[in-house]
């Protein structure tokens, strides 16, 4: 069996960290096409140097409280800020629960103050590794979001290895609670993240690429007027197997054709841009909205909670009617008629989800429009066999 030198190991693993974030860094002063890559070089840095840290404390040049807690605090904030990043390469934006990145090291503090468990090279090591698998595990789950939306080549692989580097955090604490001598099995376990480190940073720029390349062959597939994606986009766009929760709305304009006949095709245009628009801020950044022709948009909305549906169509409802339009000086009412259909069960398919929310639109058609009308499911009669 190959021995590895843990000192040798552990060296080469902040480096590469450290050579990670430069990649980050690099990708954000080229201005690549995607967010994220600032707090992905913030991650990166902040745990390669809580590596750097505990290699000056194991030589005595710190004081043992101040990097064994120091080199735990900046692994911990720096794990998280891996999961944060993947967020923001993902939507674009941070969610609100990165505010709990600010507060969770004042409360490994507190218990550190209270126990000393920091001082104990065994639990700090524990507890890094634990921490370091669950936020590696949630970016994997990101980057699988991401990869149900957009479909880019590089989003298997980059949330296969994360997978990978938090399943083997995973079983270096398991190591170090259950093996006698653990330090040959965390040679291995950090030789396994040197190269995890190199591969998510290939991939995570890689991912930027695809995006970039993407976005410029989809530029054909998106409506003129409105900026948002067509038919042939949409179909694009869709995952490749619908999960219960999935949902669809199907958006028609009221009395559309006498805004055209009686004001002109040109304030027709302009309130297709605005209700295009408006649609586009309100929905969330895994949703999918197209334009199918005409006045009608389909808005698919993956893993939404069936208690959600309904309020969120009607938030769509109201926003539209609220859109101030006016002509000549004069006030223009616009509504919206809406279907929603959800799926309830593993094996509907997309031909017969957008069917039962087309039936549901004609529904709230013939109640008198400017309402939303629910499939509660699916027609049996319409499931494949």
């Amino acid at each position: 069996m190959i021995v590895l030198d843990i000192a040798t190991v552990l060296f080469l693993y902040q480096s590469s960290l450290l050579v990670g974030a430069a990649v980050f860094l690099l990708a954000r002063l080229r201005d690549v096409p995607a967010s994220g890559f600032g707090t992905l070089a913030a991650a990166f840095s902040l745990v390669g140097f809580g590596g750097v840290l505990a290699g000056f404390g194991e030589h005595a040049m710190l004081p043992k409280p101040v990097w064994t807690l120091g080199s735990l605090t900046l692994g911990v904030v720096g794990h998280g800020l891996l999961a944060l990043g993947m967020e923001r390469l993902r939507s674009g934006r941070l969610p609100q629960a990165w505010r709990l990145l600010a507060v969770y090291p004042v409360s490994v503090w507190i218990v550190a103050w209270a126990t000393g468990f920091h001082l104990d090279n065994q639990l700090r090591a524990t507890f890094f590794h634990l921490n370091a698998a669950l936020c590696l595990m949630l970016a994997a789950r990101i980057v699988t979001r991401l990869r149900r939306v957009e479909q880019l080549p590089s989003c298997r692989p980059l949330a296969a290895v994360l997978a990978l580097s938090g399943a083997s955090f995973l079983l270096g604490a398991a190591a170090i609670l259950f093996a006698a001598d653990f330090v040959p099995w965390l040679a291995w376990e950090f030789f396994i993240q040197i190269l995890g480190n190199f591969a998510v940073s290939i991939l995570i720029y890689s991912v930027a690429t695809d995006r970039a390349e993407r976005k410029l062959s989809l530029m054909a597939e998106l409506d003129s007027l409105t900026g948002i994606g067509n038919r042939r986009w949409l179909e694009r766009m869709l995952p490749g197997h619908l999960r219960p929760g999935d949902t669809v709305f199907c958006i028609d304009l009221d009395h559309f054709k006498r805004i055209n006949d009686r004001f002109g095709h040109a304030a027709g245009d302009t309130v297709l841009v605005a209700v295009a628009a408006t649609l586009r801020n309100l929905k969330r950044p895994d949703d999918v909205l197209a334009r199918m022709g005409g006045e009608e948009f389909l808005l698919f909305l993956p893993e939404l909670r069936t208690s959600d549906a309904l309020p969120v169509a009607e938030r769509i409802r109201e926003a539209i009617q609220a859109i101030p339009f006016q002509h000549q000086g004069n006030p223009l009412g616009v509504t919206t008629s809406i279907g929603v259909a959800q799926v309830v069960r593993l094996g509907e398919n997309w031909a017969d989800l957008v069917h039962a929310a087309d039936m549901a639109l004609y529904d709230a058609k013939r109640d008198g429009r400017n309402r939303v009308a629910h499939a509660p499911r699916v027609p049996h009669d319409l499931m494949p066999a």
